[in-house]
């Protein structure tokens, strides 16, 4: 029942961005400007995806090094049907996919592997917020709205920024860390607020595995290559569709864009995505051109990650390295994961008190 509520929720709010991102616009229009577009960009922008696919894959590997060398074939494996899995899932129910596909149990726990996940998400949303902060310091202060993106632009940085000190100190008191969450739904619910507290320490156990700080610096150094790798082909494309942006303007549309799919929606993030690229490039675009050509640009930028990430993942469905059924409801099965492994640490007499 909750997974059907989730999924008709992200269609409803998919199709409620879709509506507010096509109203008023003609769409012969829009689709004379998709076949006007110049594909000869769409090959190298294909292939600056794969390169973008390598990076994050390699990075990742770095996160879980300290607590098991993974072969490079198996963590490719992973992370293809993990990522596709992210972009195609509604409700981004896809970010357990690779923590529940690389778990065993036994050398890598499923708090090692989900502790990995959310350092790096925390990683790229504080890069991407002080990028778009950056950024939109670029686009005149007369611009519609530009007051509002940049405030937006801050809370997702100081958001992200909330989330990394709070892994922080979970790294260096977790008992500290464990009693937040016990003390705010105590109130409502203690059950709940023991159960939360519980998988918070047993996820806070797998922090204690992070790199160091040699590994750490090769992860931020990839991680600024993935996403000079990402403006680069969000500028690449863009040519093809006539808009020549500049640095600042590229930064600018990927933060509205990461921002803007951060919104759960429905399966491939289809609405959010679209609409955000069309408010990314409203912001430096004259209206008529976003209205017609930025549409296009839009839909052929989703289309091409969309086919992209299902081209690497779908064959590896059949690896030997991808478990297909432990997909099915991996969120309970990570949940259910750092339970056990709470129920492990205090027969051990290492839970928090």
């Amino acid at each position: 029942m909750r997974r059907a509520i989730q999924a008709i929720a992200g269609l409803a709010i998919s199709g409620g961005a879709l509506w507010l991102t096509l109203r008023g616009k003609d769409l012969g229009a829009i689709w004379a400007a998709t076949r006007a577009g110049d594909y000869r960009y769409l090959a190298p922008y294909l292939a600056i995806l794969l390169a973008i696919h390598l990076v994050r894959t390699v990075r990742w590997g770095l996160l879980l090094r300290p607590s098991a060398e993974i072969p490079l074939d198996r963590l490719n494996a992973v992370c293809a049907v993990g990522f596709m899995a992210l972009v195609l899932l509604p409700f981004r129910l896809g970010e357990f996919a690779r923590p529940i596909l690389v778990a065993d149990g036994r050398r890598l726990r499923t708090s090692a592997a989900l502790s990995s996940v959310v350092v790096e998400r925390a990683a790229d949303g504080l890069f991407v917020g002080l990028l778009m902060v950056v950024a939109l310091l670029a686009v005149p202060d007369t611009t519609p709205g530009i007051r509002f993106f940049r405030v937006g632009g801050v809370i997702v940085t100081v958001a992200f920024a909330l989330v990394i000190g709070f892994l922080a100190l979970g790294y260096r008191n977790r008992a500290l860390a464990v009693s937040v969450p016990r003390a705010i739904l105590r109130p409502v619910s203690p059950r709940l607020g023991e159960r939360a507290a519980g998988v918070l320490d047993a996820f806070i156990h797998g922090l204690r595995v992070l790199p160091g700080r040699r590994s750490v610096a090769t992860f931020f150094g990839l991680t600024a290559l993935y996403w000079a790798l990402s403006a680069c082909g969000m500028a690449l494309l863009a040519a093809a569709f006539g808009f020549g942006l500049t640095v600042a303007q590229t930064c600018a549309l990927l933060g509205v864009l990461v921002v803007g799919v951060m919104i759960p929606a429905g399966p491939g993030m289809i609405g959010t995505f679209q609409g955000a690229v069309v408010v990314g490039l409203s912001l430096f675009a004259p209206a008529q051109a976003v209205a017609t050509r930025g549409m296009a640009y839009a839909n052929v930028l989703w289309a091409a990650q969309i086919v992209q990430v299902t081209a690497l993942g779908v064959p590896f469905l059949f690896s030997r390295h991808v478990q297909v059924a432990r997909l099915v409801g991996a969120g309970t099965a990570v949940e259910e994961g750092l339970e056990l492994e709470e129920a492990e640490y205090r027969s051990a007499g290492d839970g928090a008190p």
